[in-house]
């Protein structure tokens, strides 16, 4: 809503002083003793750009070139006198130093005899909804912390730039000191929330300024001033001065929007700073949080030599145990990764170690494929990264080696179970995944003499084939180990059936995990 007149003088471009700033009398409030301010049209609180945007705009029509006429020339050396002054930093600060401070805004007077229209203190403009804020800035050195107030009557628009400004200076500035950080933070949530609004403060304001346009017959304005001091009044004699100014200005059908009700680019600009130092702390965390599994990774790639007597264990999915070092000697044994070995010696240099298994298997392999640290820690986070996807039914997971048989097997329990082919010597042939109350038909079955061991348990790992969690294994009974030999065709159709898991003699029992993990 524009105001309803063409030029509108105002009270005290500061704080409200009840002074006239009537140039024909030569009366300028304290804050601006000269009314350099006044020349420009700008308040005490303006930056050096709007000063100077001021002072181009007004030169632009007041310059003799242009505006020949003697009142044009007049102004236009006094604009130039109040620029020379207020563009030199101090220059500026002398004249404000000189200048009285301004009044407090409890002196404006809601019933003065003749209100004049409160400016905004940053851009001297008449302001339509002016509001008194307080916006706390902090500066901040070793020992001693400051704390500095920018207030003002002030306009939206100016009431974010000063926010922003107050909240930027106190970023750059407050976090210096002892007690900085506290006393900084502090200011920086009032200055978000929109500066601190003193209520009786704010209802003098809004009832000095409803009175000032009605007196200059502007209802509308006034009206909506009067609505908006209604948030201020606390008390019945307040309530009853605000009902008094709705009823002395009916509105004519405009409506006021209220603009102090949005929330504004300045909490945006003011609230990005603090999403960044969430983010920053966020990821300093996770930084600090996995620095020990990033030592451990790198422990892992860069190892040391292996020596004499240290506990390892394999780095790679098939490891070659051969007989003697070197690549072209004879394979003994396969070893999967993550099976802890003792180192007995090296060789080769170092290039070589020769190891045990838990099992007592004792061979020679690359000393390179041999990590340090916890193989079961390693292997929990490792099979947890790697599971892949949830295996089907009938799906084989492992195979050690193959043949011409078939075997139909049924899940009588109520649980997937992970199944492994075993030889009499405890070494896993075949490995295969069947889903509970399923039957799935496994091709590929080798010659030999087998007993079946089954695991259960939670959170499948396809790639390390095991669960990873609550993971128990049980044995078939004997009377369905099996063996598959030759026939006449030199194949077999073989039947085999996981059964329920308790202590009958045709139940599964309990089987040691370790043993079961044994390939």
């Amino acid at each position: 809503m524009m105001l309803a007149w063409d030029r509108v003088i105002c009270v005290g471009q500061s704080l409200g002083l009840q002074i006239n700033m009537r140039e024909e009398k030569g009366l300028y409030p304290p804050s601006d003793p000269r009314g350099y301010y006044a020349a420009l049209e700008v308040g005490p609180l303006a930056d050096l750009a709007e000063i100077k945007a001021a002072y181009r705009l007004k030169a632009k029509y007041l310059h003799p070139d242009r505006n020949p006429t003697a009142d044009a020339a007049e102004e236009f050396m006094r604009i130039s006198e109040a620029w020379r002054v207020l563009r030199d930093a101090d220059r500026r600060a002398l004249y404000d130093r000189v200048a009285t401070l301004p009044a407090l805004v409890r002196q404006v007077d809601p019933d003065a005899p003749d209100p004049q229209p409160l400016c905004c203190a940053r851009c001297g403009r008449p302001s339509a909804q002016p509001r008194y804020i307080l916006f706390p800035q902090v500066k901040s050195f070793l020992l001693k912390t400051r704390r500095q107030v920018k207030q003002g009557i002030f306009c939206r628009d100016c009431a974010d730039r000063m926010a922003i400004h107050a909240s930027t200076m106190t970023w750059l500035q407050g976090w210096w000191g002892l007690t900085g950080p506290w006393v900084s933070l502090r200011a920086l949530i009032s200055n978000l929330r929109g500066g601190i609004r003193p209520r009786q403060d704010n209802l003098r304001v809004l009832l000095y300024q409803s009175r000032a346009f009605l007196a200059k017959g502007d209802y509308d304005l006034a009206h909506a001033l009067a609505k908006q001091a209604r948030a201020f009044a606390r008390f019945p004699e307040e309530r009853a001065r605000v009902e008094r100014l709705l009823a002395q200005s009916p509105p004519s059908g405009r409506t006021l929007k209220d603009r102090w009700a949005r929330g504004g680019y300045a909490a945006f600009i003011q609230g990005f700073p603090f999403v960044a130092a969430l983010a920053a702390i966020a990821i300093t965390t996770a930084v600090v949080t996995l620095h020990p599994i990033t030592d451990e990774v790198g422990a892992a790639i860069l190892i040391p030599p292996a020596r004499a007597g240290e506990s390892r264990h394999v780095a790679v999915d098939l490891l070659k145990v051969r007989q003697a070092p070197g690549d072209s000697q004879p394979v003994v044994a396969l070893l999967d990764r993550f099976t802890p070995v003792q180192v007995i010696d090296t060789a080769e240099g170092g290039e070589w170690a020769r190891i045990k298994t838990p099992s007592g298997l004792s061979g020679y392999v690359p000393a390179r494929f041999l990590f340090g640290g916890s193989a079961h820690l390693q292997k929990d986070r490792w099979c947890g990264e790697h599971k892949g996807p949830a295996p089907e039914n009938g799906d084989v997971l492992s195979r050690r080696t193959g043949g011409e048989h078939r075997l139909d097997v049924t899940n009588e329990s109520s649980d997937d179970a992970v199944v492994r082919l075993k030889t009499p010597t405890g070494h896993t042939v075949l490995s295969f995944f069947v889903g509970a109350d399923s039957t799935a038909t496994i091709d590929g079955i080798p010659d030999g003499v087998f007993r079946v061991a089954f695991a259960t348990g939670e959170n499948f790992s396809r790639t390390c084939g095991i669960y990873l969690d609550n993971m128990r294994a049980f044995m078939v009974p004997n009377a369905q180990s099996f063996e598959a030999r030759p026939n006449q065709n030199n194949d077999l159709h073989l039947a085999l059936t996981i059964p329920d898991i308790g202590p009958g003699p045709d139940q599964a029992h309990p089987f040691p995990l370790d043993r079961f993990l044994n390939n």
